[in-house]
């Protein structure tokens, strides 16, 4: 209900609408996809805009900023307790 009550901005419309992702799950609840305001490329190409006195809400799925930030979140986490595991040999050849 938070996504109804919001501007929705979504990498891939398609890609969102399946497995079971909030965006899914308010689709199948709304029976259309009217919540969607837009993707990030109408954003940052002017084709859509967002009203900035409302919520915003960006689903990333799809891309790999997602993946990246929750990366980010465990490797600062490892950090922080001490519990990071260096591997000098992650990547096979570096140097082509």
């Amino acid at each position: 209900e938070i996504l109804l009550r919001s501007q929705n901005v979504v990498d891939d419309v398609d890609h969102v609408m399946k497995a079971n992702t909030s965006p899914h799950l308010a689709e199948q609840m709304t029976g259309d996809r009217s919540f969607v305001t837009g993707t990030l490329a109408d954003i940052m190409t002017g084709r859509r805009s967002v009203d900035r006195c409302r919520p915003i809400i960006f689903s990333p799925f799809g891309m790999g900023i997602l993946d990246l930030a929750v990366g980010k979140w465990v490797y600062d986490r490892a950090v922080a307790t001490s519990r990071e595991l260096r591997l000098s040999d992650f990547f096979y050849e570096v140097v082509r």
